[in-house]
């Protein structure tokens, strides 16, 4: 398994554009992953409104953004798929006293064979379990297309 997407490989873009999880107050939405030969790199892209949270929470939500792989019983972000490996590559965030904006950039190794899931859960920010289908097959078929930097 490869642990990151190699740096010297033009991975090959696949369009997903979706929202993971949508709720009055927190967007999860996945834009589109870039596969290659050992895996592909998606960008989860997060974001939440004040509303009604109270200071001590917003002030949490920050916090509760670091470390996505945490256990169930965490009210932290969280994030899953059905089969492979993930691991988080990246990311950033900034907020300020009504908007919270993130960006948690995933590793997903070996490539995936067929349809699998990818499910997000953030109950700091109010999302419950939510999950969608992804088409490993597409990814599949994309990391064929990825070319390396040099012959």
């Amino acid at each position: 398994m490869n642990p990151v997407p190699p740096a010297d490989v033009l991975g090959c873009p696949v369009p997903i554009a979706r929202f993971v999880a949508r709720t009055d107050l927190a967007v999860v939405a996945l834009q589109h992953l870039v596969a290659y030969p050992g895996g592909c790199a998606f960008t989860v892209h997060l974001s939440v409104r004040r509303g009604s949270l109270d200071q001590a929470t917003w002030d949490d939500i920050d916090e509760s953004h670091a470390g996505g792989f945490r256990g169930a019983s965490d009210d932290s972000l969280q994030f899953r798929v059905s089969q492979g490996c993930l691991t988080e590559i990246g990311g950033g965030a900034s907020y300020d006293d009504r908007h919270y904006r993130g960006d948690r950039q995933l590793w997903l190794s070996p490539l995936p064979a067929g349809p699998f899931e990818f499910s997000v859960e953030w109950r700091r920010a109010g999302l419950g379990r939510a999950a969608t289908t992804i088409d490993g097959r597409a990814i599949a078929e994309a990391a064929a297309n990825a070319q390396p930097y040099w012959p």
